[in-house]
Parts: structure tokens; C-alpha cells; sequence
């Protein structure tokens, strides 16, 4: 283990109720964990009892301060933007520095990845509340954008490189390169047609949404630039599956892209989890390169 990375088991406890009692001195409850304490930990999530509003702290490993920083900063951005309503994110209560822990407001017990797993007969409630989520977080800060496909290119070609200097190793690499290849050369035919940017969640499942008693919470927001707002849909329909895509579409609503570009992004967005999938894949890496693969050769994509 890393000790600048990560957390052994005692240590997190440690660290997480020493943050808990520097923000309520009076605190005496105890933290349950919400996961396995699997010793090397780079970041754990515990709820704390007895607290005097329901709550979770969320620690990392002392090296992960830039990222515990920059996770709470935007946390807290959008749960200030999504603070009403049956869409919201849940709210930053306190943030300890020296200890790189996060005290956040405990909207839930059961996520969309719970429900989902639980109850499939949900998929289409759950996708269509996943989509209405998102699109209220878009909408935030969405913009018309024409589509500017040289950076996309220039990222595709890249992945062909490192395979070939073996610096990626994904399945059936041989494979990959064809595809990613003949993809890059595609994009000369989209400059310039409709699309738009957004903030994007960029780590979007099921698992970031929350089911609170009166509305959906995202939890681990991070990232704070521009991006396609089709990258987060993506992510969303690899949980989902080809048989939450009608319902997911439905919540999110008319996209701004044009369908050309919609369905090249949902290709290059395949080929990216294809390339970032080790040669011989976990079980859950494998499934989700399975549905990357069904949307790469979607027809709804292109519209």
C-alpha cells in the first residue's frame, strides 16, 4: 500500500471521526461503512450515526488532497445550482483540509445501481428519472456549439499509436486499431454541424444517483470543464443497457446535435472504454465493453 495514497481500514475510521467531531464536538454516534473496508483504500465513504443531520464523510488518503479539494469545490457549485426540486445534488457540509475529508448531506440509502440491480422490472423508471436528472444538470450550463471534430481525431489516432508501441493493450487490438482508425478519418465531414457544450459529469452511473425520499441526488462531481453532453448519456447507457436506451432518451429530451455528430461521438466514446479495457477484462469490464460495442453499431445514435 501506498501510505501517500491511500487509507488502511483503521486509519479512515480514525480520520473520519476525528473530521465528524471537528464540525460537531458533541458528536457520540459511530460511522458504518457504505462499502467493504478492502484495504488499499484511496477513498471510503462512511455514515454517521446519531448525527445532528443525517450525513456521510467521505476521507482520502493524504495525496489525494488536490482531488478531495476539487471534488467538494464542485459539489458544492451544483448543489448550490440543483438545490430544489426533484432533481438536486446533495449539499456540502463541511470540508477539513488537514484531514482530506468531506462531511456531505446523507440524501439516501439506495442508489439507481440498487434499484436497478434489485428490482429490473424498474429499468424503465429508473432510466427515464437517470435521463431527467441528467438533463437538468446539463441544462445549467448547455450552449449550441458547431462540432469541432480535430480534437476527437487527434485523440483516436493516439490510441492506434499506443497500441501500437504497446502502451495500450485492449482486446482484440488488432480489431480496435481498424475501427479507431477508420473513425478518425471520418470526422472531415462534421466540422461545423450543430452540437453543444455543457459541464459534464464525466463518472456518471447509477451508482452516483441517489433516490432520496423527495427527489434524485448526484453525488462525485469532480470535473468543472466543458464537454459533449453525450459523453454522460454514454456512460448512463452502459448501466442501463440496450433496453433502457428508449426510456433514458425520453427523460433527457430533444438533443441540440446533430445526428452525425451524435452518433460519431457515441462511436469515439465506445472506442475510448474499448481502449482503456485491460486484454483480459474483469467480469464488469467486460459487460460494459459488451454494451459499448452494441452502441457502436446502433442505428438510433446516428438518429
Amino acid at each position: 500500500m501506498n501510505l501517500a495514497t491511500h487509507l488502511d481500514a483503521e486509519t479512515a475510521y480514525r480520520g473520519a471521526s476525528l473530521s465528524v467531531r471537528r464540525l460537531w464536538p458533541d458528536w457520540s454516534g459511530d460511522l458504518l461503512p457504505l462499502k467493504p473496508l478492502v484495504a488499499p483504500l484511496r477513498a471510503t465513504v462512511f455514515r454517521i450515526t446519531e448525527a445532528p443531520v443525517p450525513a456521510v464523510v467521505k476521507i482520502w488518503g493524504p495525496g489525494n488532497a488536490d482531488k478531495a479539494a476539487a471534488q467538494t469545490t464542485r459539489q458544492c457549485a451544483v448543489a448550490n445550482l440543483m438545490n430544489t426540486g426533484p432533481y438536486r445534488a446533495s449539499e456540502v457540509l463541511a470540508f477539513d483540509a488537514d484531514l482530506c475529508s468531506m462531511v456531505m448531506q446523507d440524501a439516501g440509502t439506495t442508489t439507481l445501481a440498487d434499484d436497478l440491480r434489485d428490482q429490473p422490472e424498474r429499468l424503465g423508471w429508473i432510466a427515464l428519472q437517470s435521463g431527467q436528472w441528467l438533463a437538468n444538470y446539463h441544462s445549467h450550463s448547455l450552449r449550441p456549439h458547431p462540432f469541432r471534430p480535430a480534437g476527437h481525431k487527434t485523440w483516436l489516432l493516439r490510441l492506434v499509436e499506443q497500441c501500437g508501441d504497446g502502451t495500450r493493450t485492449p482486446p482484440k487490438a488488432d480489431a480496435f486499431v481498424a475501427a479507431a482508425t477508420h473513425l478518425a478519418n471520418e470526422t472531415l465531414d462534421l466540422r461545423g454541424l450543430p452540437s453543444a457544450k455543457t459541464i459534464t459529469h464525466r463518472d456518471l452511473t447509477l451508482g452516483n444517483l441517489i433516490q432520496g425520499e423527495d427527489a434524485l441526488f448526484g453525488i462525485d462531481f469532480e470535473n468543472a470543464r466543458e464537454d459533449e453532453p453525450f459523453r454522460d448519456l454514454f456512460s448512463l447507457a452502459l448501466d442501463l443497457g440496450q433496453a433502457g436506451l428508449p426510456a433514458l432518451a425520453q427523460g433527457y429530451g430533444p438533443q441540440t446535435a446533430d445526428p452525425k455528430v451524435a452518433a460519431f461521438l457515441c462511436r469515439a466514446f465506445a472506442l475510448g472504454l474499448w481502449a482503456n479495457t485491460p486484454a483480459t477484462p474483469s467480469k464488469r469490464q467486460a459487460a460494459r465493453l459488451k454494451m459499448a460495442q452494441a452502441l457502436f453499431d446502433m442505428k438510433w445514435a446516428a438518429g
